[in-house]
């Protein structure tokens, strides 16, 4: 045998490999994603920042049960509340890009809390990605039935007056009502003093009692107390079909900027899920909403229903990041 056709015999094999690793690789680039074609093969975890009967729980459980119905694998609940939502999102960051854990999330989850929480365990525009918003919730700024002023424009004229005498409640540091609070005192130049509680519920028993004097609220929360005259509403993040709040300026109608949809609802799923997931999981959420008995739960709740598509979502969280971020910063709020 010549060398030349022993180099060639030797050189065989090596190319039959190399021929089988290409052919390998292009069924890789020509493969569909990873679990997108059978999705959902188990159960989908729905992680809910809140305990059970909290606000996010009674948006997630109603959702769930018609995931459920549509995707036709069990859709379960698991309450992972504390640490401003870090826990939930802590979680999902660490579970599996495969669509099989979602969470409920807030834009404090997606937005405000790299402003607020120093040693935040997840970054939410490395780690998360938006699928669906749920709902927006409307606010309303509400004072005590003590304090004098009638309208948005007396009270910041009465804060002026007595820079410091005034105060608000929120429920604990970084909240949403205490993040919408401090934004209008940025772009109303005004001393009101912060105070925190543990909860919603504390922070209401205290304006009504006239420890503190105004809260920013959801109107679900406080719209009892709007009816029966133990608070006034002065403004409200958006209009809404309730006749408790029907007369009350929207904060954009007295030229306050960045409160309409100031606070919503939405699901998140980790970062590198597959398109096709994602985009199923916005669809069959979108039709969820359509259900009457799901937008009656949502008008219980004093929400309005909010959906887009997914890049639209993402859209709006990345556009609410820029907005905000130097708003927060320059405030300098901080966790409890």
């Amino acid at each position: 045998m010549t060398r030349l056709h022993e180099s060639r015999r030797r050189r065989r094999p090596f190319l039959r490999r190399a021929a089988a690793g290409l052919t390998a690789l292009a069924a890789l680039l020509i493969a569909p994603a990873p679990h997108a074609a059978d999705w959902p093969s188990r159960p989908v975890t729905i992680l809910v920042n809140g305990g059970p009967g909290s606000l996010p729980d009674l948006f997630a459980r109603p959702l769930a049960e018609r995931l459920h119905r549509s995707l036709g694998q069990p859709v379960v609940v698991e309450n992972k509340p504390g640490a401003g939502g870090m826990l939930a999102m802590q979680q999902l960051k660490s579970a599996p890009a495969d669509g099989h854990t979602l969470a409920l999330v807030t834009n404090a989850h997606l937005v405000w809390n790299p402003y607020i929480f120093p040693a935040l365990t997840y970054d939410p525009a490395r780690d998360l990605l938006p699928v669906s918003p749920l709902a927006i919730i409307p606010m309303a700024l509400t004072v005590n039935d003590k304090l004098s002023a009638q309208s948005l424009g007396q009270l910041l004229a009465q804060a002026r007056q007595q820079p410091g005498k005034l105060n608000y409640a929120s429920s604990g540091n970084g909240s949403p009502p205490h993040v919408l609070f401090e934004m209008l005192r940025e772009q109303a130049g005004v001393d009101i003093m912060h105070v925190p509680f543990k909860t919603g519920t504390g922070a209401l028993n205290s304006v009504l009692a006239g420890d503190t004097q105004m809260y920013f609220a959801g109107t679900a929360l406080v719209e009892p107390m709007v009816k029966d005259g133990r608070l006034r509403v002065l403004a409200i993040s958006e209009t809404v079909p309730d006749a408790a709040f029907g007369k009350a300026p929207t904060l954009a109608e007295q030229d306050f900027r960045g409160f309409e949809g100031a606070v919503w609802l939405g699901v998140a799923a980790s970062a590198g899920t597959p398109e096709a997931i994602v985009q199923r999981l916005n669809a069959e959420i979108g039709r969820a909403q359509q259900d009457g008995a799901l937008k009656q739960m949502y008008a219980s709740h004093g929400s309005l229903p909010y959906h887009l598509a997914a890049a639209d979502f993402a859209r709006r969280v990345a556009a609410e990041r820029d907005a905000s971020g130097p708003v927060l910063r320059k405030l300098g709020i901080k966790p409890d």
